[in-house]
């Protein structure tokens, strides 16, 4: 009995997931934090984003959660994250080892980004820094026990369909960022254009990695540290997202000596 519900359920997933689109768009509702002014240290940041405005952009969630840690030393900024939104985040258990009951839309988001002051920084109110960098998609599709139910595997999904969802998009964000500190608070701003790719398209998918799509954004932001160690900022960001005006808010804390605020 157990084993018929269970292939019953993995052949609903595989009607489901055929519908599903190929790729959707990472961690929607979580600004890009640039802060341009920083110094040599490592901090633990978390973050939370979400949707404000009209948006036509059907997202599973409107709210977002973000973690990470940056590292900086002299003019180098890195940062590494992972998000995913309120709806992934309640749902992603569902996954571990359950494909059966695993959200189609379920995903997580790792990204990096890595900043090159130029001038300013140190007793400088002033700063200046060129940015660059990369985040993609990691979903239910991704993970052993989804790929082990395809056709391919002597699973009962078909294979087309576990091959049209491999395809991840590729989120490449370049810009500058302009940072002034106002008495203990940094005030920043950030123009970036960013490139969507993707990348693993089989032959459902073709048409998707065949579109090389380009919009600018922006970025504003402030930041406000706390006896040197802990800090609190928040960001508004704003532009074109797949041809629609997108806005988005994010708030966010951060424990750690130097590093990016």
């Amino acid at each position: 009995m157990m084993d018929a519900l269970k292939r019953t359920g993995l052949i609903v997933l595989g009607a489901v997931l055929a519908l599903a689109p190929a790729a959707t768009a990472q961690i929607p509702g979580m600004p890009l934090f640039t802060n341009p002014r920083y110094g040599s240290g490592l901090r633990i940041h978390a973050d939370a984003g979400a949707n404000v405005g009209d948006q036509k952009i059907s997202f599973n969630s409107a709210q977002v959660y973000q973690g990470g840690v940056t590292l900086a030393l002299g003019p180098v900024g890195i940062a590494g994250n992972v998000g995913m939104t309120k709806n992934d985040f309640e749902g992603v258990t569902q996954c571990q080892g359950n494909v059966a009951t695993c959200d189609p839309e379920t995903k997580v988001t790792a990204s990096g980004l890595a900043q090159l002051r130029l001038v300013g920084g140190g007793q400088q109110n002033g700063a200046l820094s060129i940015f660059g960098g990369i985040s993609t998609d990691v979903s239910g599709y991704d993970t052993p026990e989804f790929q082990a139910n395809c056709s391919g595997n002597g699973g009962l999904i078909p294979q087309a369909t576990c091959d049209s969802l491999i395809a991840q998009v590729v989120t490449i964000p370049l810009g500058v960022s302009v940072g002034f500190k106002l008495g203990p608070i940094v005030l920043w701003g950030a123009p970036r254009y960013v490139l969507y790719r993707a990348r693993n398209c089989g032959a459902a998918a073709l048409a998707l990695c065949a579109d090389r799509e380009g919009e600018f954004r922006y970025a504003v932001g402030a930041d406000l540290p706390i006896l040197g160690i802990l800090a609190i900022r928040a960001a508004y960001d704003g532009g074109k997202f797949q041809g629609q005006d997108v806005n988005r808010i994010g708030l966010g804390a951060s424990i750690g000596i130097g590093g990016v605020h």
